[in-house]
C-alpha cells in the first residue's frame, strides 16, 4: 500500500503466472522497442503489466496523487482467474476503482467481457479516454475484451474496473512480443488519470448523489 493522502483508493493489478514455463535455453531478442523470445514464450502476458505497475509506484509520489495506491499481484489467472477470487475482501473494502493492467496490443480501454457483462460505468471508461487526449495518446479507447481478473474484481468485489492494454501480443505462442515503449506509455496514462484527482471515492459520489436528490426533492415539493 502507498499512502499519498486523504483522496481515494485505487487498487492496480496484474497476474504473475504465466501460461507455461520458460525454456531456460532461450535468448532475448530486441528490435527497435519490441522484444522477443528465441525460444518458447516471452511471458510478457502480464510480467509486462507487473512492471507497468512498478514503475507507477516509483514514480507516484513525484505526481499530485492524494490517495492511496493499492497493489495487487494475482496467482494463477491462466488457469481460471483463480487467484482474484481468493483476494482478501477486508484488503478490498475501501478501494474505490480498479486498474488491471493485461490487455493484449495497445491503447485498449476494457470496460466489460464481451460487451456483456459490465466492469465499471461508461463514465470510468471515459476518463481514461480523457486522460488519454491529455497525454498525446487520443487513440487510447474504450473498447470490450475477455476474460481477466477485472472481471472478478467488479464482479465479486463489486469495485469498478478497467484492464488495460500492457503493450504484448501473440501471448500463449512462441511468436509473442512485447513493446516496452507502449508499456511505458500505459503507466504515463494511469498516471495521468490519478494525477487529475479523476477517480473519486465513492463516499463522495454518494455524497454527491443524495445531494442532488436533496435539490431536486426540494424543486419539486
Amino acid at each position: 500500500m502507498i499512502y499519498c493522502g486523504e483522496g481515494s483508493t485505487v487498487l492496480l493489478s496484474a497476474h504473475m503466472d504465466i501460461y507455461q514455463e520458460l525454456d531456460e535455453g532461450r535468448i532475448i531478442v530486441q528490435d527497435g522497442t519490441t522484444l522477443r523470445s528465441t525460444r518458447g514464450i516471452l511471458g510478457a502476458d502480464d510480467r509486462a503489466g507487473i512492471a507497468i505497475i512498478l514503475e507507477i509506484s516509483n514514480e507516484i509520489h513525484r505526481t499530485n496523487f492524494n490517495g492511496t495506491l493499492k497493489i495487487a499481484f494475482t496467482v494463477k489467472e491462466e488457469i481460471g482467474l483463480i487467484g482474484s477470487q481468493k483476494l482478501d475482501p477486508y484488503f478490498l473494502a475501501d478501494v474505490d476503482a480498479a486498474i488491471v493492467v493485461d490487455r493484449r496490443g495497445t491503447r485498449d480501454i476494457v470496460t466489460s467481457y464481451a460487451g456483456i457483462i459490465p466492469f465499471c460505468t461508461e463514465d470510468y471508461g471515459r476518463l481514461l479516454e480523457e486522460a488519454g487526449r491529455l497525454t498525446g495518446m487520443a487513440d487510447w479507447k474504450v473498447t470490450a475484451g475477455g476474460s481477466s481478473d477485472a472481471k472478478i474484481l467488479s464482479q465479486k468485489f463489486s469495485i469498478p474496473s478497467v484492464n488495460l492494454s500492457a503493450g504484448y501480443m501473440n501471448e500463449h505462442t512462441d511468436r509473442e512480443t512485447v513493446d516496452y515503449l507502449a508499456a511505458y506509455e500505459t503507466s504515463k496514462l494511469i498516471e495521468c488519470v490519478l494525477s487529475r484527482h479523476s477517480i473519486k471515492s465513492r463516499q463522495q459520489t454518494n455524497e454527491r448523489s443524495e445531494s442532488c436528490h436533496t435539490e431536486l426533492s426540494t424543486i419539486f415539493k
